[in-house]
């Protein structure tokens, strides 16, 4: 097994175990029997666990090469999978998702600092691949989750199977991550440009919408249309196949079209897509939906970043973005949580509507010139900062 398709193995686990919570969200917060806003805050524990670990993890990047640390957070990492379904209480809950979020949080920033290790030692551009390798594995563990449902398995059973598959799986796939690494070269901070923010603007709004379709999909279906717990696990199972879909071909779609192009249309269609899906209301119409979400908001971050290590120096600009873009994937679950409580669901994903609105104003003019160009370009440096 080559490290490229090791590291690809690699992200597919890290979207299975994503799958497979994210999945089983709506049957977690029947069996607590907690409103949408507890459930909202116990999820910003998560969000809170995975800001603390990732410039911890940035740190011993400097030290341990990135393949180590890659394996040992996935391992690490797979022993969580069961944990909050375990949880009797909001309080236990939140403190689960804290370590929970914490564990993800140090293997996102580790797979991805050796991804890069990966693509400057291939000289080409591979990271869309292996971001597809998320989306392949997070939309099977979803639909087995459905699966599960369908037949009647304990939840709870279901995770710590999957859990311990994922491990044996990544104890055999990590010893065949290779040897490329990536260190920090110590720029130390600098205040972004304005191009930057920009870019790390639109970085925050299209990844609030991914992690909010991603956790608040299926409890729309349930509460909102009215699907059995085995139909709703599909609208996360249909948003990753959209996803996967959309990111396997998105180099070539790319080179066709331009970054700027690709952004822009794809935004258009999650915020059609998802209008369609509140404006219908009923549960067919969403599924499909919902996997337009994922084909149209696939290629939208790994664009930005790439227009964001464009700016000099890239480095920093990249990893402002990325931080920007990071931050609205955790915090957005939680905020439709809160929200949801007080104006309702389908009231609250109509903002979603309006932010990809936004970026589909704003995207030209942030990839506009050198940014509207092929991922074939060379291979962007990324620097991991503490």
């Amino acid at each position: 097994m080559s490290p490229r398709l090791s590291t690809f193995l690699v992200f597919g686990v890290n979207g299975a175990m994503i799958g497979t919570w994210v999945a089983h969200i709506p049957w977690l917060q029947d069996h607590l029997g907690v409103s949408k806003a507890t459930l909202g805050l116990c999820l910003l524990c998560m969000a809170a666990g995975a800001l603390v670990s990732m410039p911890v993890t940035g740190h011993f990047l400097d030290r341990l090469p990135s393949a180590s640390l890659t394996r040992w957070t996935t391992l690490v990492f797979c022993l969580m999978l069961p944990l909050p379904l375990l949880a009797n209480g909001p309080y236990m809950l939140a403190a689960i998702l804290f370590v929970f979020g914490a564990s993800t949080g140090a293997m996102d920033v580790s797979m991805n600092a050796h991804g890069v290790a990966i693509q400057e030692r291939l000289a080409r551009p591979v990271m869309s691949s292996f971001h597809g390798g998320w989306s392949v594995g997070g939309f099977i563990a979803a639909g087995l989750v459905a699966l599960a449902a369908a037949a009647g398995l304990d939840p709870r059973i279901e995770s710590v199977i999957v859990g311990v598959a994922l491990w044996l799986l990544s104890l055999w796939i990590t010893r065949r991550l290779g040897a490329s690494s990536t260190h920090t070269e110590g720029h130390g901070l600098a205040l972004p440009t304005k191009p930057v923010l920009l870019i790390g603007g639109l970085c925050f709004l299209v990844m609030l919408a991914e992690g909010a379709i991603g956790d608040w999909s299926g409890i729309y279906l349930k509460h909102s249309t009215g699907a059995s717990a085995a139909t709703a696990a599909l609208a996360f199972t249909g948003f990753s196949l959209g996803m996967a879909t959309a990111r396997l071909g998105g180099d070539f779609i790319n080179a066709k079209l331009g970054a700027g192009r690709l952004v822009r249309a794809g935004t258009a269609l999650v915020a059609l897509a998802l209008a369609g899906v509140l404006l219908i209301g009923q549960t067919g119409p969403a599924i499909i939906g919902f996997v337009l979400c994922g084909l149209g908001i696939a290629n939208g971050t790994p664009l930005l970043f790439s227009a964001a290590g464009r700016i000099d120096p890239p480095g920093p600009s990249l990893a402002a973005a990325f931080t920007l873009g990071y931050t609205g994937f955790i915090v957005g679950p939680p905020l439709i949580g809160v929200l949801s409580d007080q104006i309702g669901l389908p009231r609250t994903l109509v903002l979603l509507v309006i932010a990809l609105g936004a970026v589909t104003v704003l995207g030209g003019r942030a990839l506009t010139g050198q940014n509207d160009q092929s991922d074939r370009a060379k291979p962007t440096v990324v620097e991991l900062t503490t």
